[in-house]
């Protein structure tokens, strides 16, 4: 059966629509008037950044979903206003300038006929942070069923893949351990082991960044110390591990004769790992988001995803955020 007229457009995709503008008809609607400030790291102004400011008109039935977006570029001081009439439930801004990140936030206005003035004249300030050195790197969405269970499973992530008979990578970087306990669908205990093969590998937490809405949001260098050989989540029916920002790793370590560091890898992983516990399915199921420098030695993992060192990945296994 072919699809019918109507299409749908996330409100996501607003942010991106720079070069877009579609016009709305003035007498519908209600009022908005918003403010944005762009400012860089350290709250300085930033101006000449262009600013957009989207907004949707649900569509009658089977037509084209109207899209709009106002557009400027904030002054000396890093403001910017504007104002419209909507039948949006959101205010979607987006900031962005030559050497910095962009950046984008969104508004919820609620209904039209829930209508706040209040609420409707938002005052926003964005973040752009600056490009620093972003570098090629080993970057991918690794998911996977879980294999075997009770025993350590290798994934090299050079190769991006787990470690014969399961896959084609031949150096571990990481090993896995998982345990279940299935009682019923509704019933399970599970845990999931990461453990590493070198003296000195590691991993540690990384410090929560504050939501700017930029398309940065980690930090650029890795930590240089406090690597831990073992981390270890535990899940059940009733509970879960703590989330966390995410982690720094340290891996192919080779220590001097003083036990210090001569030579390592370090990467990074966005969020947290991720763990299925299959209660229907007779496997448990993993994955991880993980870039990793190339560089011995080099701490930074400002990532640039336009030199990804995996080439030829599936879509849904790209990393596209640096």
């Amino acid at each position: 059966m072919k699809p019918g007229p109507k299409k749908i457009i996330s409100l996501a995709i607003l942010t991106v629509l720079v070069g877009c503008s579609y016009s709305q008809s003035t007498n519908s609607g209600k009022p908005w008037k918003a403010t944005v400030k762009v400012i860089d790291e350290a709250g300085q102004p930033v101006d000449g950044a262009d600013v957009t400011i989207g907004y949707y008109v649900p569509p009658p039935e089977d037509e084209t979903i109207a899209l709009g977006s106002t557009k400027g570029k904030s002054d000396a001081n890093g403001f910017f206003s504007a104002s419209g009439q909507t039948r949006s439930v959101d205010l979607l801004f987006g900031a962005g300038k030559d050497g910095y990140y962009r950046s984008h936030l969104d508004h919820e206005l609620g209904a039209p006929y829930q209508y706040d003035p209040v609420k409707w004249s938002p005052e926003v300030t964005l973040v752009l942070r600056k490009i620093g050195q972003p570098i090629p790197m080993y970057a991918k969405r690794e998911e996977a069923k879980v294999q075997k269970e009770n025993e350590p499973v290798g994934f090299d992530l050079m190769a991006g893949d787990w470690l014969a008979p399961y896959g084609k990578g031949d150096r571990a970087d990481m090993l896995f351990t998982v345990r279940r306990k299935i009682t019923s669908e509704r019933e399970y205990e599970a845990e999931l082991k990461l453990t590493f093969p070198n003296k000195g590998d590691g991993i540690a937490v990384a410090p929560a960044e504050p939501d700017t809405g930029s398309d940065f949001k980690t930090s650029r260098i890795a930590a240089e110390g406090g690597y831990e050989p073992e981390r270890v989540w535990h899940y059940s029916n009733s509970s879960g591990p703590e989330s966390v920002f995410g982690y720094f790793f340290r891996v192919r370590t080779v220590l001097d004769e003083n036990g210090r560091v001569k030579s390592c890898l370090y990467g990074k992983i966005r969020g947290d790992f991720r763990f299925y516990a299959g209660t229907k399915a007779p496997r448990a199921g993993m994955g991880f988001d993980y870039h990793l420098s190339p560089t011995p030695n080099d701490r930074n993992v400002e990532f640039d995803p336009k030199q990804n060192l995996f080439k030829s990945l599936p879509f849904d296994q790209q990393i596209r955020e640096p």
